[in-house]
């Protein structure tokens, strides 16, 4: 398998000879020799202009929400993520006198990973200046299975920007870029990767680099439709921990008692641990936190959102200390956090009343069916 990069390289760059590029990318941009964009257009006299970093960064530094500015003494650097809504969406002023709008982020399968947001600011800015965008296509390491509803109106953000994504949404950076652009029409270009079929990592392995600091494993990103969701409460998701998003818990959190909860769904995909863990950063810093590990057992037929859903659904009704997230989330306070997450408030205040699960989560899926089909005409691979 060759991503889009590798694909660039092996046509000489041919589509940036004697051209003005703006670079987005961050620290996943590499070739099939872990050689970093950046460095591998410089070295081939690619005039780069200016360079953009999604949020993380250009070296995906900086953790979640984190503001940053980098600099360079050999060109711009503009960082798309300094700590104000206005900072995410690129400036006219940035683009004076580019060419091409040179694309290349490694996505994971999940509507909440901002980096597909990011790369879809740059249409509408590309389009209104005549820029040519060619965006360099790379595997979606969760594959196409599909899970989850679309974000109503009213709860748009930089997790659910568009109506048109599930949680788990199946398809590439590529192909997400061609379904939002339907509307726009900008000048979109997109190197597709060769000898991709379309599947998740453990099908069709490639040269997988962290595309940010929470997400170090492609079993990382498996659980991420789901485990993202526990952002909006006041559990830990493990950040400041060796497994992020596979540690689950909090220091009011029984763990024997929350695996025998969860072990009573009787999952097949997935088998719980009951852990104590030390966050070093983030949420219960420093503190004893005690819940579960997720332990992946069958990566084909797992369902995130589905166990992550049972799992915030048996603490808020099992341990009285749980609350949802009420302070600042990207740039938002209302409405909170899980409801941007969900992209509705209805799937929360039915895990208030208690509603039967099965009913929670025939709700949640209720949009699939016909997202499957949507999709269809989108689809590079």
């Amino acid at each position: 398998m060759q991503t889009g990069l590798d694909i660039l390289i092996k046509r000489n760059f041919d589509i940036l000879k004697n051209k003005k590029v703006a670079l987005l990318a961050h620290a996943a941009s590499v070739d099939s020799n872990y050689n970093h964009i950046l460095d591998i257009l410089l070295d081939n006299n690619i005039d780069v202009k200016v360079t953009f970093g999604p949020e993380h960064g250009l070296k995906s530094t900086a953790q979640d929400m984190e503001s940053l500015k980098e600099h360079s003494n050999q060109f711009k650097i503009v960082t798309l993520y300094d700590g104000t809504y206005e900072s995410l969406f690129p400036k006219k002023s940035d683009l004076e006198n580019i060419d091409i709008i040179l694309i290349d982020l490694q996505d994971v399968g999940a509507r909440y990973y901002t980096y597909i947001y990011t790369a879809s600011f740059f249409l509408d800015i590309a389009k209104e200046l005549n820029i040519k965008i060619v965006l360099l296509d790379r595997p979606n390491p969760i594959g196409r299975e599909l899970e989850g509803n679309i974000v109503e109106c009213g709860f748009e953000s930089f997790v659910g920007y568009y109506p048109y994504f599930l949680n788990r949404h199946g398809l590439t950076i590529g192909e997400v870029l061609l379904l939002i652009n339907k509307n726009i029409n900008a000048d979109l270009e997109i190197i597709k990767v060769e000898n991709y079929k379309g599947g998740a990592f453990f099908e069709e392995p490639y040269d997988w680099v962290l595309p940010s600091p929470n997400m170090p494993t492609y079993e990382t990103a498996l659980l991420y439709p789901g485990a993202c969701l526990i952002e909006g409460t006041n559990l830990s998701e493990g950040r400041g921990t060796t497994k992020p998003f596979h540690f689950i818990g909090a220091p009011y959190i029984n763990g024997a008692k929350l695996k025998q909860i969860m072990d009573s769904y009787n999952f097949k995909t997935v088998k719980f641990r009951d852990i104590s863990f030390k966050p070093m950063f983030q949420k219960h810093a420093n503190e004893n936190c005690n819940g579960i590990e997720i332990h992946i057992e069958d990566y084909r037929r797992i369902k995130p959102l589905k166990i992550y859903l049972t799992l915030i659904y048996e603490i808020y009704h099992n341990f009285k200390n749980f609350k949802w997230r009420t302070k600042e989330y990207e740039f938002v306070t209302k409405p909170i956090a899980i409801d941007l997450l969900f992209g509705t408030d209805k799937i929360r205040k039915m895990i208030e009343n208690g509603e039967n699960l099965d009913k929670i989560y025939n709700f949640i899926t209720k949009d699939e069916e016909k997202y499957k089909q949507d999709i269809q005409k989108y689809l590079l691979y």
